[in-house]
């Protein structure tokens, strides 16, 4: 990180897909990450998808697998197009996209 960067963790840059969930569990948006940490994320979105100030999600890396995150939304910045969100975990948990660890059946 820079002397500028005032940010906890070192983010790493990403071309993945967000899922955005909503209380009922059922998917609300979806978006394009662009960084991730441990910390944090930033996505965008379409314009037509709005973002309550908590929310849980799943974000899907090849390398790391499915994450499920408790988030909080820190910045948001609308463009033409698209709107940027930066957000802040509350936690973090590794799932698999079946919801079931791996290892053999019973």
């Amino acid at each position: 990180m820079n002397e500028k960067d005032k940010r906890r963790a070192p983010r790493n840059k990403h071309d993945s897909v967000i899922e955005i969930f909503d209380a009922a569990g059922k998917i609300s948006a979806t978006g394009r990450l662009s960084d991730f940490s441990v910390a944090g994320a930033s996505f965008s979105t379409g314009n037509g998808a709005a973002l309550p100030e908590k929310f849980r999600a799943r974000l899907r890396f090849l390398d790391k697998g499915v994450l499920e995150v408790e988030a909080r939304v820190v910045r948001t910045r609308k463009e033409k197009n698209a709107t940027h969100y930066g957000v802040k975990f509350d936690s973090i948990k590794n799932v698999y996209p079946t919801g079931e660890l791996k290892g053999p059946r019973r």
